[in-house]
């Protein structure tokens, strides 16, 4: 239940107004979804599917946060990459999977010979969830270890100097030695390339950059395999996932590994 001050902030969280939004929009994307998803053709229905989850977690943070892009913002009001990365998968795989069920459920209903939700998916494809889930839920758990421990009052005097802000507004927000926004309204794209603590929110995260890199190709590339994959999705035996290459797992995991292990680096 939203508090008198909260909603007198932001109108939009009175919870009559919301719970009819939310009602309403939830209803209209599983509607569109279900006819997308098997009256169009298959490669325009699942992009009409991952378009429509889109959407929908722009809602989603619009209800909650007050913002579009608020499902990307963790609780430092900072935007996460592992958050970012962790939804296009999320939307990527799980449109896709939507898509075929959907095709497969309406054409070979009548074929009892036939396992319309027969979706098989290689380990691989597990391999490439449960490292992102790993970033999003190792990521805070890493970090909250510095919460606990003060900054050099030189690091955030430069901080201070670096970001043109008043050293008191960011001892006042900081967790620790973590550098925080004080509202999720201060939260921006750039906050998934700098650093963690105060001793580096100024600069650039290489590693970060790095993640990012790989995770936009890894996505463009599996996202072309699917298109691919969706010009025979009736097979009688059931309908199998591409499957990732060893090297993207591989390349995928070093590459969060460097992440997970530049946030046990002190900076502050």
């Amino acid at each position: 239940m939203a508090t008198p001050a909260l909603q007198a902030a932001n109108p939009l969280r009175l919870p009559h107004f919301r719970t009819a939004e939310v009602t309403i929009v939830s209803l209209l994307w599983l509607i569109l979804s279900v006819w997308g998803g098997i009256y169009l053709p298959p490669r325009t229905g699942w992009f009409v599917i991952a378009l429509l989850m889109v959407v929908y977690c722009l809602f989603l943070g619009r209800w909650i946060s007050a913002r579009p892009l608020g499902i990307l913002v963790n609780e430092r009001n900072l935007m996460s990459l592992s958050r970012f990365q962790m939804m296009s998968w999320t939307v990527l795989l799980l449109s896709a999977f939507f898509e075929v069920a959907l095709k497969r459920l309406h054409v070979l209903s009548s074929n009892s010979a036939a396992l319309p939700i027969n979706i098989s998916m290689d380990w691989r494809l597990w391999a490439l969830m449960g490292i992102s889930a790993t970033s999003l839920v190792g990521s805070p758990l890493i970090l909250s270890s510095k919460t606990n421990q003060e900054p050099q009052p030189k690091t955030v005097d430069k901080a201070a100097a670096a970001l043109n802000e008043p050293v008191v507004d960011i001892q006042r927000n900081s967790q620790g030695t973590l550098y925080s926004n004080p509202r999720i309204a201060d939260a921006s794209l750039i906050d998934m390339f700098q650093g963690d603590e105060i001793g580096n929110t100024a600069y650039v995260d290489v590693s970060k950059v790095q993640m990012f890199y790989f995770t936009i190709v890894a996505v463009l590339a599996y996202a072309y395999a699917l298109y691919s994959a969706m010009n025979d999705i009736y097979p009688a035996r059931g309908f199998a996932m591409p499957t990732p290459s060893d090297a993207l797992v591989a390349l995928l995991g070093i590459s969060h590994a460097a992440y997970l292990t530049s946030k046990t680096t002190q900076h502050s």
